[in-house]
């Protein structure tokens, strides 16, 4: 040790900034795990969704649903959260549903008679199955994953990119 004590300080030094790294690292390490939570995969890909019971829809006749479900991400959870509407049309014991927006610019689809739908915005038309007919739409209605489950139709609600040739689901 030196006379003026040079070797006691630069121990304290040294003592007191290993102290606060060490605190650093114990503050860090949860802001990381929060921030990161996402990257984690928190939220569904899948939403699979209960609409309506099966024998409620007659055969070839399309009916509106609401899609009414928990909504969870990496942080929260809602429940009846209203995430859209979906077009059920069931063909003996299946059960296609359509998504209720319109693939060009995202306006609401209505069905008309015979089991067709338009979209009243932009004269979009679109067949039974949910092929373009006419009107600017890109492509057709897009289609949602259905099965049955005790009885209920159940649905793998998802949102399409709207304006593109191309099916492309929103994550």
């Amino acid at each position: 040790m030196s006379e003026d004590g040079t070797d006691r300080r630069e121990a304290l030094r040294l003592f007191v900034l290993g102290g606060i790294a060490a605190a650093g690292c114990a503050l860090a390490a949860p802001a990381a795990f929060v921030v990161a939570a996402p990257a984690r995969g928190g939220a569904s890909k899948e939403t699979w969704v209960p609409t309506v019971r099966l024998d409620a829809l007659e055969d070839g006749v399309p009916k509106k649903v609401q899609v009414v479900s928990e909504r969870n991400d990496a942080w929260t959870k809602e429940s009846h959260v209203e995430l859209g509407s979906a077009w059920l049309v069931r063909r003996g014991a299946t059960v296609t549903a359509f998504s209720s927006i319109c693939p060009h610019l995202g306006c609401a689809v209505n069905a008309e008679a015979g089991g067709t739908f338009t979209c009243p915005c932009h004269t979009s038309a679109f067949a039974a199955d949910g092929a373009a007919v006419s009107g600017p739409s890109p492509r057709g209605l897009d289609t949602l994953t259905t099965r049955i489950d005790g009885g209920v139709v159940v649905v793998d609600f998802r949102r399409f990119k709207v304006g593109t040739p191309d099916r492309i689901a929103l994550t």
